[in-house]
């Protein structure tokens, strides 16, 4: 149950990161531009603004970075104690905790979760499909209307009774697109 949390709370940090790093990011630019050019504006105030932006980004990109090592290191760890050739490179799911890497040469996968540091090995034959499709809409308001956006996910079927999908959500179609192309030339080449 612990494992469940810590993966849960490390997925959350991992899907706030990047847009908390990228606001924090452009608030600190653009104060530090302000603190040059505006003469008025360098108050005791617009300095602590400026040091809470830069240091809200550097937690954020921190964040993204141990996540990103604590899987790398796990894909190097099972690479060596399963004689695998696990390709760091394109782990599907990452930065969640729970991705899937693949090894072409040896045609394995290996379903990991960088967080409780525990993994399952298959060979190709486990991944029966994959397919991209559109999730919900989600409702947005944009100036006195509602828009929809669609969500997309990447959807694995594979040989387990108990779980035959695997879903990986995409922030855009074209990230699903990839993927797919990607997971062909991965079990077709």
């Amino acid at each position: 149950m612990r494992g469940v949390v810590r993966s849960f709370g490390t997925a959350v940090l991992g899907a706030f990161a990047v847009p908390v790093a990228g606001i924090s990011g452009i608030a600190a630019l653009g104060m530090f531009v302000n603190l040059i050019a505006v003469r008025g504006s360098r108050s005791f105030g617009a300095w602590m603004f400026f040091v809470a932006a830069c240091g809200i980004c550097y937690a954020a990109v921190k964040t993204l970075y141990s996540i990103a090592k604590q899987g790398r290191l796990l894909v190097e760890e099972i690479n060596k104690k399963e004689s695998l050739s696990l390709n760091p490179v394109n782990m599907l799911g990452h930065p969640s905790p729970a991705f899937l890497v693949f090894d072409k040469a040896n045609r394995k996968i290996a379903i990991c979760n960088s967080v409780t540091g525990t993994y399952q090995i298959h060979d190709f034959r486990y991944v029966l499909q994959w397919h991209y499709e559109w999730g919900t809409g989600v409702r947005t308001s944009v100036t006195g209307h509602q828009e929809y956006k669609k969500s997309f996910v990447l959807v694995l079927e594979v040989a387990d009774e108990n779980s035959p999908t695997l879903r990986f959500p995409m922030q855009r179609e074209s990230s699903a697109k990839r993927w797919c192309s990607v997971l062909g030339a991965i079990f077709n080449g």
